[in-house]
């Protein structure tokens, strides 16, 4: 795994059990508050006569209530997860943004085009990506393709200007766009969505 992948897996893993605590409390809490309201109502209505068919329906109101319950409580461990991975993205944009301290995007950045030029294998690459990043890849252009070449990459970098709408990382391509290899921030964490969620599943509610 690149270490790009690494950042947002730590990222993940790291704001998943302080989000889900706070979301699982209140579903359970919410749970409870069903099944005791429907806990009052069957004893009421027991108060009121002790017919057999009183008691059937004492025994349907709860388990209607305690199925509920647990429907409220895998929904809230759902939207726990789901909350997890926003605010993972919200994390990203601020990495692409350079408002992160903890992560330098220019360096991330940087591994994500070495990826594509060994993905692709070609001497000219054809990069595009959002309009911040583009400004950025067209200012350092010479000093990137130094770098590549200090890691074994040699290879001429040239920037489409036509920007996507995109968090952040890059698209590339060779000259024929026979290969393109998509190397977006919001795509590596779609692919981590999957292999990710059983872990923090297990990290949440174990």
């Amino acid at each position: 795994m690149s270490e790009a992948l690494e950042v947002i897996k730590s990222e993940i893993i790291k704001r998943s059990r302080e989000e889900a605590e706070k979301i699982i409390s209140e579903a359970k809490k919410k749970a409870e508050e069903t099944i005791n309201s429907a806990e009052r109502k069957a004893e009421e209505i027991l108060a009121k006569s002790i017919k057999p068919e009183i008691a059937v329906m004492r025994k349907r109101i709860l388990g209607a209530a305690q199925l509920e319950g647990r429907k409220m409580i895998l929904k809230a461990k759902d939207d726990a997860i789901s909350k997890v991975f926003s605010i993972v993205e919200e994390k990203l944009k601020k990495i692409a943004n350079g408002e992160d301290k903890e992560h330098k995007y220019e360096d991330i950045l940087l591994k994500l085009i070495k990826e594509a030029a060994s993905k692709i294998d070609e001497k000219e690459l054809i990069i595009t990506s959002n309009e911040q990043t583009l400004a950025y890849l067209n200012n350092n252009i010479k000093e990137i393709e130094n770098k590549l070449k200090n890691e074994g990459f040699e290879v001429k970098l040239k920037i489409e200007n036509s920007p996507c709408n995109c968090i952040g990382g890059i698209i590339a391509y060779n000259n024929s766009k026979t290969k393109i290899f998509y190397n977006l921030l919001e795509g590596r964490l779609l692919k981590l969505k999957e292999s990710l969620r059983g872990k923090i599943a297990e990290i949440l509610f174990s």
